[in-house]
């Protein structure tokens, strides 16, 4: 590997991406303005890097938060998300533009460091971080912006998975996925537009340390395996999101039942309904109560 192979372009300055992914953002926003207006809609996807390491904020954000560098890493990136929100509200674009923030994981394992620093919990109540099979792991923030259609201030407290974005987009434009296509997302434009919606179908999580979990309804089922060859372990998360109760010898049933789904989802290749899809590889070896 050459010494610069980790950078992407010549001029890539890791201080400047947020501002200049933003920047971009809004150049490009400015070209679509005119016809946006006249009914033609458009899709941005805007990926910022925080607060991803290194973590290094502009020097108008340092000193001005109480949980280091990282708060403030969070706070310019509050900022950039506000400068594309004022653009939608000047342009009179807002009331129908549907905006959704969100993130890719939870926090990275300094969270320890920041709670004996500046006692802040970047996990909050959850169990873990980043990586992990534990909620810490794979809640992050969800926020919706719909001022036409969702109402302010409005919370579905439901399971959202990212996977779901799609068959939302496909309910809102009134098409239909085909069966190889979004096999696991479970679409939540109703529960968006205040309407009911069904409960979310279950959805699997796997940690770096080689374990998966099933969640459905309140409870979460960890698989046995991984690294540390652990057993399998049951949560009602609706009193416990911060699972810190293992149920599992008191719902045997439950958690057989729960077994037995994740595997049919495994098999099946898809979570849900319709024909019966393909794996891309073979089974990955962390599926052990797989195994023959």
């Amino acid at each position: 590997m050459k010494p610069n192979d980790l950078e992407v372009a010549p001029d890539f300055v890791d201080i400047d991406c947020l501002d200049r992914f933003t920047e971009q953002a809004i150049k490009w926003l400015d070209g679509q303005a005119a016809a946006a207006r006249n009914g033609k809609p458009f899709m941005l996807y805007l990926s910022h890097t925080s607060p991803h390491k290194p973590v290094i904020p502009l020097k108008r954000f340092r000193g001005k938060g109480d949980a280091g560098a990282y708060g403030e890493f969070m706070m310019e990136t509050d900022w950039h998300v506000g400068r594309v929100l004022d653009w939608l509200d000047e342009n009179k674009l807002a009331d129908n533009t549907l905006v959704v923030f969100t993130s890719d994981n939870g926090p990275e394992t300094t969270w320890r460091k920041r709670i004996e620093k500046f006692g802040h919990h970047s996990n909050g109540i959850f169990r873990e971080g980043k990586r992990s099979i534990y909620e810490g792991g794979h809640r992050v923030p969800f926020l919706v912006r719909w001022p036409a259609k969702v109402k302010a201030g409005s919370r579905w407290e439901e399971p959202v998975c990212q996977t779901d974005l799609l068959a939302t987009f496909a309910e809102m434009l009134g098409k239909k996925l085909p069966d190889n296509a979004g096999e696991d997302s479970v679409s939540f434009y109703r529960a968006l537009t205040g309407q009911d919606a069904p409960q979310r179908l279950a959805m699997i999580h796997h940690g770096m340390q080689g374990r998966y979990a099933i969640r459905e309804g309140k409870w979460k089922l960890i698989m046995e395996g991984g690294r540390r060859a652990a057993k399998r372990e049951l949560y009602n998360l609706s009193v416990d999101p911060g699972e810190t109760t293992n149920l599992i010898a008191q719902h045997p049933g439950l958690a057989n039942r729960l077994a037995k789904r994740i595997t049919d989802i495994i098999q099946n290749g898809r979570t849900t309904s319709g024909q019966l899809q393909p794996n891309d590889t073979p089974p990955w070896k962390d599926l052990v109560w797989m195994v023959d």
